[in-house]
């Protein structure tokens, strides 16, 4: 494997991570406030 290659194995993991826990905060987000629209507890 070369540098190179070597080097954007190691450097996707946090871009995929990052775009993981986007994607849960933004549906951690959008339950807050459909829950708060409708006047229901998010627990």
């Amino acid at each position: 494997m070369t540098t190179f290659g070597l080097t954007v194995y190691v450097l996707i993991w946090p871009v995929l991570s990052t775009l993981v826990l986007i994607t849960l905060c933004s549906a951690l987000v959008f339950d807050i406030r459909k829950a708060k629209k409708e006047g229901k507890s998010l627990v």
